[in-house]
């Protein structure tokens, strides 16, 4: 995936990895959710945080809050899969405020 999602820090943000495109083959499924991670993450009011998560056998999800104007965040998201496989997927934040008229 190349570019980042856009988020402004006052609206929630919903994002999902389908991890049967170019990760689980054949018969394979996602075994257990091993979590979603931020970076970079620091104590600071209005830090991004995960809110919700999910996971079902092929798909991961995650909706997310806050976030700090200008900064970009790695998101990652890791599952561990029946033939025994840990996956990662790394997804761009970018976070900016919306401008509205």
């Amino acid at each position: 995936m190349s570019g980042y999602f856009l988020k402004d820090p006052d609206s929630e943000l919903e994002v999902s990895v389908d991890w049967r495109a170019g990760y689980l083959k054949r018969n394979e499924r996602v075994s257990d959710d091993l979590g979603w991670t931020i970076r970079p993450v620091e104590d600071v009011p209005g830090e991004l945080r995960v809110v919700l998560q999910e996971c079902g056998a092929t798909i991961s999800k995650a909706t997310f809050e806050g976030g700090i104007p200008g900064r970009i965040y790695m998101v990652s998201s890791r599952i561990m899969t029946t033939l025994g496989r840990e996956l990662e997927r790394t997804l761009m934040f970018r976070v900016a405020e919306r401008n509205l008229p």
